[in-house]
């Protein structure tokens, strides 16, 4: 069984529209064919890929699109496909999500029951920031 990671760029739209499909990367999973029922836990570490966030129809022209490629083959060598698009997205660094967003610190979880606090020091200094 393998896995493979397949990057679809679009460019242009209507009939002018320019399609290329890329494989990133392929993992193999397992050797042989699973048990019927069986399930298996993957790990993919995408940060040696050259990956870029999934965009969809940019002002019409440009979209970036991943697929995640199954392939399975059976005891009498039987290949059986699926994809399954998936939709990737970059994460911001902390220090920048602290000057987009200053209620980022306003609210804090309690570790125990998982109540919200709100800490009304940094809730007066966002107000007056706003």
């Amino acid at each position: 069984m393998e896995i493979a990671i397949i990057k679809s760029e679009t460019v242009g739209s209507g009939p002018n529209a320019a399609k290329e499909t890329d494989p990133v990367a392929k993992f193999e999973i397992m050797d042989g064919a699973p048990v019927r029922g069986e399930s298996i836990p993957i790990r993919l570490f995408l940060g040696g890929h050259d990956l870029a966030p999934t965009m969809r129809d940019v002002s019409k022209k440009f979209s970036v699109r991943y697929l995640l490629n199954l392939v399975l083959v059976d005891e009498e060598d039987r290949r059986y496909f699926k994809q399954q698009e998936v939709i990737l997205w970059r994460k911001a660094d902390k220090s920048i999500r602290k000057i987009m967003d200053p209620m980022c610190n306003v609210m804090s979880t309690n570790g125990r029951d998982g109540s919200i606090k709100v800490n009304p020091r940094t809730a007066m200094k966002a107000t007056k920031i706003q």
